[in-house]
């Protein structure tokens, strides 16, 4: 089974003190102050990814140049003054050579820029810029298409976005629980004949030992039923707990907690590792429209023994 721990050059480049790092670590740290709009960040085998809203804010990847960052600039498709931004980045030394706002280019889109070297200050206005283009990219108001008239428009009402990032914030690094993983996705999960798109990863801290949750958010009306709906959640978070996935996983969740540790200078707790996980549980957290929805639900295929659910309140986590 693929482990998709950090690896190669881009586990080095965050586990390796340097400015930029210590500049991407206080970026997350600043913004998750600020629960609704906090930055995550989130390993993914050969690269690393910083979200906001639960998008992408910057990639972080290995390439025959270096390590650089990328941003996925379709996310600036409802943006007006594209060009105005573009032009901007390039200043910046932004590589906006791969962009093209020809519908037929559609998967030329990113623009980049080596890591190493491009200065803290600057990083951190490009950054900041790709959280402007990110609000627009969400933005209900904004419906008319800048560039890339062929692509679906695809408007999110964003609520489980916001609060997915709220229950990061809210549980970075806690003794009782952590949430260190969001918009997870099983690689080649089709090949194994596994479900595996979680909205959150955590780990808890019990009395004996450590339990993984795989979390599913529920906030809107509307994600109760259909294909994404609690029935098909049900029967893909059993098949996926009992599956050789949920083992890979501890392993996973340790390592990443490591270097999550290493990276923001929190000490990792000594006895976390796989064989202290003891647990993998389906976690359901409702939330907004589906508060009192979710205090009638008992699933109907996992077991009560592997299942959970919570409601929010006030921000904070509690047991109906």
């Amino acid at each position: 089974m693929e482990n998709r721990i950090l690896r190669g050059p881009v586990r080095e480049f965050f586990q390796t003190p340097s400015p930029t790092r210590t500049l991407i670590a206080n970026y997350v740290l600043d913004n998750l102050g600020k629960r609704e709009q906090s930055v995550a960040l989130c390993f993914r085998g050969d690269f690393a990814t910083l979200y906001y809203h639960c998008h992408q804010l910057l990639r972080i990847r290995d390439s025959r140049s270096g390590i650089i960052g990328e941003f996925d600039f379709r996310h600036a498709r409802f943006t007006a003054e594209y060009r105005e931004r573009l032009a901007e980045l390039k200043e910046m030394g932004v590589d906006i050579s791969n962009f093209s706002d020809e519908p037929e280019q559609n998967s030329r889109r990113y623009v980049r820029f080596a890591l190493r070297g491009f200065g803290e200050e600057k990083l951190e206005k490009v950054l900041n810029i790709y959280k402007n283009l990110i609000e627009d990219f969400i933005d209900p108001s904004n419906q008319k298409y800048a560039f890339d008239p062929k692509t679906a428009c695809r408007k999110s009402k964003n609520l489980e976005k916001n609060r997915q990032q709220e229950l990061y914030a809210a549980h970075f690094w806690r003794n009782d629980l952590m949430y260190y993983d969001l918009e997870y996705t099983e690689p080649r999960a089709a090949e194994k004949k596994v479900p595996g798109r979680f909205d959150l990863l955590g780990l808890r801290a019990d009395t004996d030992g450590y339990t993984l949750l795989l979390t599913e958010l529920k906030s809107t009306k509307g994600a109760l039923g259909g294909k994404a709906g609690l029935l098909k959640h049900e029967k893909d978070y059993n098949d996926y707990i009992n599956s050789p996935c949920a083992e890979v996983r501890k392993t996973e969740a340790c390592e990443a907690v490591r270097l999550l540790g290493e990276m923001f200078g929190r000490p990792c707790p000594a006895d976390l590792k796989p064989e202290n996980i003891k647990r993998v549980k389906a976690k359901f957290v409702f939330s907004d429209e589906v508060t009192e929805s979710g205090r009638a639900y008992l699933p109907t295929k996992i077991p009560l023994a592997l299942f959970e659910k919570v409601h929010l309140e006030n921000g904070a986590e509690k047991p109906y």
